[in-house]
């Protein structure tokens, strides 16, 4: 009979007391909120780290966030299987009783109702939420199959049906942040140990399924969707840009799965994004006089002389279209290999890099991509403050925040939220 281990879920059972122990005055605010002895490690205590959650010494905090630092982003694009040759089948699929856990001594996870629930809710409406529409169908016929065999798909099928739940309602209590981040955690853990062996034919198309919903998940992951919480406005933090940091993770999964390959369900992935290390052309015109000059964006510029190069291009291809689901790849085209340099430029927080960004945040935003939406609607408004301090004395400047700072107080507004400015 296996080990079991108890869940974070509302409403399930303790199977074992826990130990009393001496509590800690000065420990981190995420163990206090799982009432667990902290370590007091700085500057991330060592329970946080084995958990898979943020540190933070900070009063105040009052949830748990999760940790991507090392995880990847792959953007889920559309494949070249139509909706009529992906039949749902009206029942779940026949799902494991137990799934593994990362760090443990042979201990199993037990399946509950309420997980199957969730499990459900995933395949009938929470797959057709992100991504693009085409993309979502091949997940929603596709992820719970793979998922039989590939446990770390599960744990990030659970961790992102739990987020959309979180989102839904604007409910985020202790317990569920807490099963958001054991799952999240769980499934990156045992995704990058699979990642680690020699890789099944038969493993490619979960693999590539797990990046996709590991960047959605840790997309929409964010503390707070107020902007005056949210990054650039708050104090440096090394975990700051960890979901646009997975490049190389992502690049490492496209190379062992190869997506594109004779039979995958993702083989035309590759055929709908643009080209970040495009030449300049006649679309960057679409981008503001002054913008264009700031980003040193003129006929001599290339992906190689000039780290704004690949994002400018892609930004100024999508600025006359409005992002919907049908063209959604495009715009991810912007996030989906991002130059080193410029993610570097953004963590020193350069004003241009920041601006682009700003309007991209302007671009893509729209609620229907929730996922999106989070980040974009608390990070978008904060960069056009932040940027206005910077540009304070140059009207040039100050006149290219006008589209994403219009941009951010319409969205707001029409979802009853105090506008930013």
């Amino acid at each position: 009979m296996p080990r079991t281990q108890p869940g974070p879920e509302l409403g399930e059972p303790k199977s074992r007391m826990r130990r009393s122990h001496r509590k800690s005055r000065y420990g981190c605010a995420n163990c206090k909120i799982r009432r667990v002895k902290c370590d007091e490690s700085k500057p991330r205590c060592l329970k946080c780290v084995s958990f898979g959650v943020g540190c933070s010494y900070e009063p105040g905090v009052s949830e748990m966030q999760l940790d991507v630092f090392g995880s990847f982003r792959v953007d889920m694009s559309p494949s070249a299987h139509s909706p009529a040759s992906l039949p749902l089948p009206r029942s779940l699929p026949d799902l494991p009783t137990y799934l593994p856990l990362v760090g443990t001594s042979g201990e199993l996870y037990q399946v509950t109702s309420f997980h199957r629930n969730l499990l459900k809710k995933f395949r009938e409406s929470v797959v057709l939420t992100v991504g693009p529409k085409d993309a979502a169908l091949v997940f929603q016929a596709h992820a719970l199959e793979f998922s039989i065999k590939s446990p770390f798909l599960t744990h990030l099928i659970l961790a992102i049906a739990l987020l959309y739940d979180m989102h839904t309602t604007g409910r985020q209590d202790k317990q569920e942040t807490a099963a958001l981040a054991f799952h999240f955690y769980h499934g990156v853990s045992l995704f990058n140990a699979k990642l680690s062996q020699p890789v099944e034919h038969s493993e490619k198309d979960a693999l590539w399924a797990a990046a996709a919903l590991t960047g959605a998940s840790a997309f929409a992951d964010v503390k707070d969707t107020d902007p005056a919480g949210a990054w650039p406005l708050t104090s440096y933090e090394t975990a700051d840009l960890d979901w646009l940091k997975m490049t190389g993770g992502k690049r490492a999964v496209y190379n062992i799965t190869n997506p594109i390959r004779p039979g995958s369900v993702f083989n035309a992935s590759c055929d709908h994004f643009l080209d970040p290390s495009a030449r300049i052309g006649r679309e960057v015109l679409n981008l503001p006089s002054k913008f264009i000059q700031i980003c040193n964006l003129d006929e001599s510029s290339t992906p190689r002389s000039n780290p704004y190069h690949g994002a400018a291009t892609i930004l100024a291809q999508v600025m006359p279209l409005d992002c919907d689901r049908k063209n959604i790849h495009k715009f991810l085209s912007f996030v989906g290999f991002p130059d080193p340099r410029f993610l570097r430029l953004l963590e020193q927080r350069d004003p241009p890099a920041m601006l682009l960004l700003a309007y991209w945040y302007a671009k893509i935003l729209a609620p229907e991509h929730w996922w999106i939406w989070r980040r974009a609607i608390a990070e978008g408004p904060a960069l056009c403050t932040f940027l206005e301090g910077v540009f304070s004395g140059d009207p040039q400047l100050l006149e290219l925040l006008e589209f994403p700072k219009a941009t951010f107080a319409a969205a707001a507004r029409r979802s009853n939220r105090a506008v930013p400015y």
